[in-house]
């Protein structure tokens, strides 16, 4: 009968203390407990490294064929005059020598990420604003086997060579600017962007790129 009453008791108290803490909001009410909260994203640190994770993911590939060439031309010598000329320009005073290269390769552009600082994204409560560096070309490929030889009068030095394969590289990176590489990834980075923020919980997502009008 004793046990039973002091087990009343602390019962009892505990129905009291839990009372009191429930009336002064140190604990969630019983109603609360059980109730689904709004995602609540305050912590931009963390949001960020979230961010950086995704590195170089919002990229666009240009892939392309051109061709370049490097040509030199000089007089001919008194000696050149009389001989047949094997480099194409015939009975004419000049002679010279000619390289023709076919390279093929791929641009690549996208946002570098790791870029983003606290002052790019403003997160509270379920909205968030993030300013995107803007794109830029992140590689330019073309291997020695994309690249074939398609004409060569003369000698020519390994460095020569080597002057034609980077002008057929710098030809490729050109041409993916003047098609808008750049324009189409910052367009794939601001959805990619809007999408991962979309599914981390934010409702209202402002996403601009820095300098884009």
């Amino acid at each position: 009968m004793v046990k039973r009453l002091i087990r009343y008791a602390i019962i009892l108290g505990l129905a009291i203390i839990i009372a009191l803490l429930l009336k002064d909001r140190w604990l969630p009410s019983l109603k609360n407990i059980f109730k689904a909260q709004p995602v609540m994203i305050d912590n931009t640190p963390i949001l960020i490294k979230e961010i950086h994770e995704l590195a170089q993911l919002c990229t666009v590939t240009a892939f392309d064929e051109v061709v370049a060439d490097s040509v030199e031309i000089r007089e001919k010598s008194a000696l050149e005059s009389l001989l047949p000329d094997m480099s194409g320009f015939g009975r004419l005073p000049v002679t010279g020598k000619r390289l023709v290269i076919i390279g093929r390769g791929k641009t690549i552009a996208g946002t570098d990420l790791k870029k983003l600082n606290d002052q790019s994204i403003y997160a509270k409560g379920d909205s968030v604003a993030v300013v995107l560096p803007p794109a830029e070309i992140l590689d330019a490929i073309m291997n020695p086997s994309d690249i074939e030889t398609f004409s060569e009068v003369g000698e020519w030095s390994s460095d020569a060579i080597t002057k034609v394969k980077i002008k057929a590289r710098n030809m490729m990176i050109a041409r993916a600017l003047k098609q808008g590489i750049l324009q189409k990834a910052d367009a794939r980075s601001r959805m990619l962007m809007e999408n991962f923020l979309r599914s981390a919980g934010f409702t209202k997502i402002s996403v601009q790129v820095k300098g884009s009008a």
